[in-house]
């Protein structure tokens, strides 16, 4: 029913008049015509067919179904006509105000109909109403408005609660997109930092190897070893990522420890073993750093090294500082021919990334002397 009176309002309304004017009608013609509800004189029929028949547009226009509804009860009034059948429908309309207008509206026509309707109707009718009838229709227009105010609140109070259900869902499901997001953008970082220094070393190598097969094969051959040695590396650290992605129960051992800043040695092992000159400088007292700054930290270096090795000349500086509040890591190196802007551009962001991830600054810039500097500071906390 409800479905229907949503899809066809006014036909449930043409069927309610309907049936309303067929009730009060067959509540007139019982007992042989002496019902005390006789509506057979044909001005008061064609009056009751006029009010009955207003009902019809009672949900587009309440407000002046309730004027017409409550003009009808007068008019009958003032026909000697029984009032009740006519104040079925006034207490109709009264209800549908209620639920389909504002309670300040609903209340004032109300309240209007029952203090100038209503006695209005008790001085037409003179002594033949008494005061208990009189004090029905009251109550009978009363009840009307206060059970159509009560629906329109329980209808406003599900809204509500839908409204406030569908929010939820709503931001339940951005607060998952969100999360995926962050996880793919943390994955791609782990992926690029994983695989980027190693190709970097694999190609240069392979390319060394290529140089030198035919006119010093024991060098090619040395060449050759680093690209296994970092293949091997690279196959087994995306095994270790892939186990995380997998997740614990699947894994079928245990995973190596994330790297920090004590496998930064064999970082720079790797890079001057793949023809980088670099020199590595530390100031300050190098002690336990928080988990997630330790990884950012190796994961900056490595990068902007594989950046180096990428686009610079083959030479770079390495310099890391520990001061009491912050980790700071400096590479610099000359430009060499092949720019920065080569490549993708991703390396620099993601380092600006990893440091912003923990409440840290990178800066990346040509400076003087067409030297290219790296420049990051990790904060290590109150307690590191």
């Amino acid at each position: 029913m409800g479905l229907l009176t949503r899809r066809h309002p006014l036909l449930v309304d043409a069927l309610g008049a309907i049936v309303i004017c067929a009730v009060i009608f067959a509540m007139s013609t019982a007992d042989g015509g002496e019902s005390s509800l006789d509506v057979r004189t044909p001005p008061v029929v064609g009056l009751l067919a006029v009010v009955t028949v207003s009902l019809v547009a009672r949900r587009r226009w309440p407000l002046w179904t309730v004027a017409v509804t409550a003009l009808g009860v007068a008019a009958a009034t003032a026909l000697g006509a029984d009032l009740e059948p006519f104040l079925v429908p006034l207490a109709v309309a009264t209800f549908t105000l209620a639920v389909h207008t504002d309670r300040w509206t609903a209340r004032r026509a109300a309240q209007a109909v029952v203090l100038l309707a209503v006695p209005a109707v008790a001085l037409v009718a003179g002594p033949t109403g008494s005061f208990w009838e009189n004090l029905g229709r009251f109550a009978l227009i009363g009840m009307a408005a206060a059970a159509g105010e009560a629906v329109r609140s329980r209808r406003a109070f599900i809204a509500a609660v839908e409204e406030r259900a569908l929010r939820a869902e709503q931001s339940r499901e951005e607060e998952a997109r969100r999360r995926v997001a962050e996880e793919r953008l943390h994955i791609a970082r782990e992926l690029h930092d994983v695989v980027a220094h190693h190709i970097s070393v694999i190609n240069v190598q392979a390319a060394v190897a290529e140089h030198l097969i035919t006119s010093q094969p024991g060098a090619a051959a040395e060449a050759l070893q680093h690209v296994r040695r970092s293949s091997r590396s690279v196959l087994d650290e995306l095994r270790d990522l892939l186990g995380v992605l997998r997740g614990a129960d699947e894994q079928d051992g245990p995973a190596e420890p994330a790297p920090g800043m004590d496998r930064l040695g064999p970082l720079v092992e790797t890079f001057r073993d793949s023809g980088l000159q670099l020199r590595w400088t530390s100031a300050g007292e190098p002690r336990p750093l928080p988990a997630t700054v330790d990884l950012v930290a190796y994961r900056v270096v490595q990068e902007a090294l594989t950046n180096v090795h990428r686009h610079g000349n083959g030479t770079a500086h390495l310099s890391v500082t520990y001061t009491r509040a912050e980790l700071v890591l400096e590479v610099v190196n000359p430009r060499g021919r092949t720019a920065p802007a080569g490549g993708s551009g991703l390396g620099l962001i993601g380092i600006r990334e990893r440091a912003s991830a923990v409440g840290g600054t990178a800066h990346a810039a040509l400076g003087p002397g067409d030297l290219f500097h790296v420049h990051v500071t990790l904060p290590l906390g109150k307690n590191s």
